[in-house]
């Protein structure tokens, strides 16, 4: 496990905080800048050791409540439970969830709605599942083709789907949208 210099201060903060509060990686900005030391990471590092720390087992992410943006986050007990209802890592209730924002990504026709969604899938761990553009054979479990196509036959990625790793395994959240190459 590497260690990162920020990892300990933001564990600390997020200890103090407990579960009561939702805080979102602009708030823990400035909490760690206010706290007296020399720290001012950026939004995108903060971003980067949750989601490291979460795929560690080190913090516990809960998702935002419906009509609400931040997730809640906290560490990790000791003894390894994360929270009530988790199933490891990864909860039922957050693979839901995934799964419902990786389907409103793609049901969107609002490139700023897109990139809303696609922001709070990747603060949740989600990652896309192939790269755009790219060419490959055509796998029904992985991919959504609009005209009949065939295991093996030659398909584009026009929209690449969303994966959620950490589970057992990797959860398919949505399928790549593809047409015959």
């Amino acid at each position: 496990m590497e260690f990162h210099p920020l990892d300990q201060e933001l564990l600390a903060l997020l200890k103090q905080a407990g579960s009561r509060g939702e805080l979102t990686p602009g708030t823990i900005r400035s909490r760690l800048s206010k706290a007296g030391r020399d720290l001012r990471p950026s939004v995108a590092e903060i971003q980067d050791r949750i989601h490291s720390l979460w795929k560690d087992g080190r913090l516990t992410v809960e998702p935002p409540g419906p009509g609400k943006r931040d997730i809640r986050i906290w560490p990790t007990p000791p003894s390894g439970k994360s929270s009530p209802g988790a199933s490891g890592p990864v909860s039922e209730l957050m693979i839901q969830v995934c799964s419902q924002l990786a389907s409103a990504f793609h049901e969107s026709n609002h490139a700023d709605a897109k990139q809303e969604f696609a922001r709070l899938l990747f603060n949740l761990g989600a990652e896309r599942s192939e790269p755009e553009k790219s060419t490959t054979t055509f796998m029904g479990r992985r991919h959504h083709c609009a005209k009949p196509a065939l295991p093996g036959d030659p398909v584009r990625i026009i929209e690449s789907g969303w994966l959620l790793r950490n589970c057992p395994g990797d959860h398919l959240l949505s399928k790549s949208r593809v047409v015959p190459a």
